[in-house]
């Protein structure tokens, strides 16, 4: 089953006029989108950047935590969650620009164990990984974190390689997509193995250190960590940020808005020299579009106009987002520190906006009220699967679930017994009898419908 926090937004866009205004015109009409999100309590705090022909606009809004708190600047460091994968890919292209690996090469040129041990994964190619049509999961089977507020924290390298001299392929390498954070992060550790060093250094020695991006990074100092925008789930509440080990490459990095719009205008324009031709690279597209999955470059998202490059991120506490494209000379980047995936479609609508085209503001339903009594009697573990449960809790008042290796995600009812994911289009139907707890919930998601019996304490 696709992971419901791993989802990606199918992003098209229309053919629009070039943004001709000389200067940014558009600041109330972005606080119009924006404003719908803070008052209905969907976000604590949020950083947008825009580029439109040369122009470079940002604005803040909300606080970073309860009343009181700080708001966001410039320098406030968020993570980045999935938008890493862009820069794990960028390594990989400046691994192809300087003649170190093709493409096209099999993993097992770095991974040499794999040839004897494991030969049905030998045949990975490092643009599979970057691609998602590995046939590798979504996250490798022996993924079983300590810490379900942390989950990437501590699984290391070694685990990672007794992963994959015994796993088996979901299919055929190159046939099918899949998401998968798993063939990302194993991505980010070949290419740290490949290059003898740790993949946060070979990332500031290739990327960040030629771009200028001081504050784009996986370990904060202590002057850094003063600038950290405390981490929020889905319904504001304070959340764990995340450390990563040997999956760093899927989601471990952190950045600001300055740097970010530092990385959208070198995308726009790439330098002379080595950077810009591993910005060249990554930026074509390599893989077309297949039935309902996008096209791709590495690691970009290329949206319906086939113009727009793209990627989203989430990790526990945040979600952002970063929307390039070159003929229209515009980028978005929209930054935030609470977990919720409806920051996508903001993001869109303000990229919308720069480029010329008339978009409303959202509006958010009002929810349903549930009995707390009720809501109580809904709690427990439910078995979706073999080692995959959907642990649902009330915290603060709030319903959440949270599926095995996930974060904890807000659910708004819809009647007593229906409740919608917050974050995802997936619903939990519950079984309530007259008395005592549920006995049975149903995952609908994506046209599936999965069953799940509640386990026994």
């Amino acid at each position: 089953m696709r992971q419901l926090l791993l989802l990606v937004l199918f992003v098209a866009f229309g053919t629009v006029p070039l943004f001709a205004e000389q200067g940014f015109k558009h600041e109330k009409k972005i606080a119009a989108l924006v404003a719908p999100y803070l008052t209905h309590n969907k976000v604590n705090a949020i950083s947008v950047g825009v580029i439109s022909n040369g122009v470079v606009w940002k604005k803040h809004y909300g606080v970073l935590g309860e009343k009181g708190t700080p708001a966001p600047n410039d320098k406030t460091i968020y993570e980045i969650g999935s938008i890493s994968k862009v820069f794990t890919s960028l390594l990989l292209a400046d691994a192809v620009v300087s003649g170190q690996i093709k493409l096209d090469d099999p993993i097992s040129v770095v991974m040499k164990e794999l040839s004897a041990t494991n030969p049905q994964l030998t045949n990975i190619t490092f643009a599979q990984l970057s691609h998602h049509v590995s046939g590798l999961p979504v996250m490798p089977t022996n993924f079983n974190p300590a810490d379900s507020t942390n989950p990437f924290a501590g699984y290391n390298r070694q685990m990672l390689t007794d992963y994959m001299l015994a796993a088996k392929p979901v299919r055929k390498p190159g046939e099918g997509y899949e998401y998968s954070n798993l063939g990302v992060g194993l991505l980010g550790d070949l290419l740290s193995r490949q290059a003898g060093m740790s993949y946060e250094a070979l990332l500031k020695q290739k990327l960040t250190g030629p771009l200028k991006m001081s504050d784009t990074t996986i370990t904060l100092s202590s002057e850094q960590v003063k600038r950290f925008a405390p981490p929020h789930n889905a319904v504001l509440l304070p959340e764990k940020s995340w450390d990563f080990d040997s999956l760093a490459g899927c989601g471990a990095i952190r950045s600001n808005l300055d740097d970010m719009l530092l990385f959208a205008k070198a995308s726009l324009d790439p330098p002379i020299g080595q950077i810009g031709k591993t910005i060249e690279l990554a930026w074509k597209q390599h893989k077309p579009p297949a039935k309902a999955n996008l096209a791709m470059g590495l690691g970009w998202m290329i949206a319906g106009d086939r113009s727009t490059r793209w990627h989203n991120g989430q990790t526990g506490g945040y979600h952002c987002m970063i929307l390039v494209n070159r003929p229209l000379k515009s980028a978005t980047v929209l930054l935030c520190n609470t977990a919720v995936m409806d920051i996508d479609a903001l993001a869109q609508q303000i990229f919308q906006t720069i480029v010329g085209m008339k978009v409303k503001p959202r509006t958010f339903e009002k929810e349903f009220k549930v009995d707390p009594m009720i809501a109580k009697r809904l709690e427990g573990k439910y078995q979706l699967a073999p080692g995959v449960l959907i642990t649902v809790q009330v915290k603060e008042g709030r319903m959440m679930a949270q599926l095995t290796g996930q974060q904890f995600l807000a659910l708004i009812p819809k009647s007593q017994t229906e409740w919608k994911y917050q974050a995802v289009d997936a619903t939990l139907k519950f079984e309530l009898p007259k008395t005592g707890q549920s006995p049975k919930v149903t995952l609908h998601q994506a046209g599936r419908v999965m069953p799940s019996p509640r386990l026994a304490k």
